[in-house]
This record gives structure tokens, C-alpha cells and sequence, in this order.
């Protein structure tokens, strides 16, 4: 008895679905729009994107000669470097420590951060998640 009430059901369900799948293919097919102004303004878009594009490529390639610009890109790769190698510090001395959640607040130039530590060996500075570095 409740078998077939089970049977019946899923039968409608499946029914719906199909006349949902029908009306979904209905609806797009009218959203298309194919008139000529929309097809010339979708080609004009791709062309300024194209533009946009080659125009930013030539500006980084100008950029390729300038040496102030490749000693900030220096800076940032030794910054990037220190940074992973403080992390992975970090979460040297956070291995050290017995497995169990704390907080601390901890005062830096920019604020005060709040750094919540969870036994999963998470960190969170102001409610986000800190990622390890390598």
C-alpha cells in the first residue's frame, strides 16, 4: 500500500521534472535575442575587449624595460618570500603547542588582531583564515 503511494508520487515527480526541462527549453529560446543591432553590439564589445587587451599587453611590455617597475617586482618576491617563511614559522611554534583552542590579541601597526587558534592547527586573524605559505 504505501509502496504504491511511493511509486505513484515519484512517477509525478518524474512527470514535472520533464515539464519543467520543457518549459526551461521554452524560456530560452524566447530570452534569445538574435536582431541585428544586438549581434553588431556583441561584436563591437569583443573588438573593445580585444583593444583593451592589446593595450594593457603593451603597457606591460613598456613596463618590462623600466627598472624602477622591475625593483618594486624584486621587493614584492623578497617580501612574498619572508612572508612564507614567517608563516611557516608561525605554525612551527604553533605545532610546539598543546593541542587545544586559544585566543590573544596581539598589537601591530595596523590594529590590534584578534588570532584565535583551533586544535586543527587553524588560525584566524580578525575572524579570517590564515593559509599556510610554502
Amino acid at each position: 500500500m504505501i509502496e504504491d503511494k511511493i511509486s505513484i508520487t515519484l512517477q509525478d515527480i518524474s512527470k514535472i521534472k520533464e515539464k519543467i526541462k520543457g518549459i526551461k527549453k521554452d524560456i530560452k529560446i524566447e530570452e534569445k535575442n538574435d536582431s541585428e543591432e544586438y549581434i553588431e553590439l556583441k561584436k563591437a564589445l569583443k573588438d573593445l575587449k580585444e583593444q583593451v587587451k592589446e593595450v594593457e599587453e603593451q603597457h606591460k611590455r613598456g613596463l618590462a624595460g623600466d627598472d624602477h617597475y622591475q625593483k618594486l617586482r624584486e621587493m614584492k618576491l623578497e617580501q612574498d618570500e619572508e612572508l612564507a617563511h614567517l608563516n611557516m614559522q608561525l605554525f612551527t611554534y604553533l605545532s610546539k603547542m598543546p593541542p587545544k583552542p586559544f585566543k590573544m590579541n596581539v598589537d601591530t601597526e595596523s590594529g590590534t588582531l584578534l588570532v584565535q587558534v583551533e586544535p586543527e592547527m587553524k588560525i584566524y586573524l580578525n575572524g579570517k583564515e590564515e593559509k599556510r605559505r610554502v
